[in-house]
């Protein structure tokens, strides 16, 4: 069997449909044949099978009930076959040719390219609500997007050298929980270009109560984070502890902008600024509150609203 071009890896949980969608979407690629999937279930004993289709190599690791997102991310690098891992999450649906252009890519951007940052578009309804949210989540990186390095990178939907991961040795499972910490460590070695081509749809939760949790959820996971990989004193927890809620959402909002200037989604940034500023505003209040309380956080709550909480396709 040949060697595949292209590592697929995803979380999956108790909606199977999902990632059965997934693996449908990817077995229709282009280059299907240089691909191979790694779906690392965490749903509990006694869930549905998932059943991979044709057309597609696919390993399923099953790691029932664990809340270890950084160690399932690390298993799949360690399982994979090619020299290009990209990680997706479960609520996204790539184009047929979205693995051609993600390799085509890194290609173009030589060996010392470590990282691919994919064009998004919104794959919840086509309404106010939903275009908000999406520009909030992912409106540096949405479609169309310029060519050469990315404005941003994206934590779960972004592809890495093999190699690049694997040389992190011992301190891979706990840098893969958030790219944020893996870029970091990183440093001068990490180049992450755009892919324009690579076109991904992905979904939003459906409700702005689970939204609002979720973005508090995951900055207070970051903060927690934060303290533990940068080891900030106490005095440093206090003073970004106030700066968050102050500083934070002014902040994102010039990247945002910064990022779209030029760009045909200036106007649903603009009009979407209510929503986006609340989600904002939320995940600042959530990254003060994890400086503030320091001590060991579980990520059980942010796999949940990753996971489980339900989402909107189209």
């Amino acid at each position: 069997m040949k060697t595949p071009l292209l590592t697929v890896i995803a979380i999956a949980g108790l909606d199977r449909s999902r990632a059965g969608r997934l693996l449908a979407a990817l077995a229709a690629q282009t280059i299907s044949s240089d691909i191979e999937a790694i779906i690392i279930d965490l749903a509990s004993e006694g869930s549905a099978e998932i059943i991979p289709p044709d057309g597609v190599r696919t390993l399923i690791l099953r790691r029932p009930g664990s809340d270890d997102w950084g160690a399932a991310r690390a298993d799949g690098v360690r399982q994979s076959q090619a020299p290009l891992v990209a990680f997706l999450e479960d609520h996204t649906v790539p184009t047929t040719r979205w693995a051609e252009e993600v390799v085509r890519a890194f290609a173009h951007g030589g060996e010392d390219c470590t990282a691919v940052c994919y064009a998004f578009t919104n794959g919840s309804p086509d309404t106010y609500f939903y275009r908000s949210v999406f520009m909030t989540e992912y409106g540096a990186l949405a479609h169309p997007l310029p060519e050469g390095p990315a404005p941003t990178s994206t934590a779960n939907n972004i592809a890495y050298r093999r190699d690049a991961l694997l040389a992190l040795g011992e301190r891979m499972e706990a840098l893969l929980e958030m790219d944020f910490f893996l870029q970091r460590f990183m440093g001068r070695d990490f180049r992450v270009l755009a892919a324009p081509t690579a076109l991904l749809a992905h979904e939003t939760n459906t409700g702005l109560r689970d939204l609002m949790v979720g973005h508090f959820e995951y900055a207070r996971l970051f903060a927690n984070r934060r303290l533990s990989h940068e080891g900030w004193s106490l005095p440093k927890r206090i003073v970004g502890t106030i700066a968050a809620p102050v500083l934070v959402p002014p902040l994102r909002l010039k990247r945002l902008i910064f990022a779209l200037r030029g760009r045909p989604l200036m106007r649903d940034a603009l009009a979407g600024l209510p929503i986006i500023l609340l989600l904002y505003m939320c995940g600042a209040l959530g990254e003060a509150w994890g400086l503030l309380r320091g001590g060991e956080l579980s990520a059980s709550r942010v796999i949940w609203l990753e996971l489980t909480a339900p989402r909107a396709g189209k």
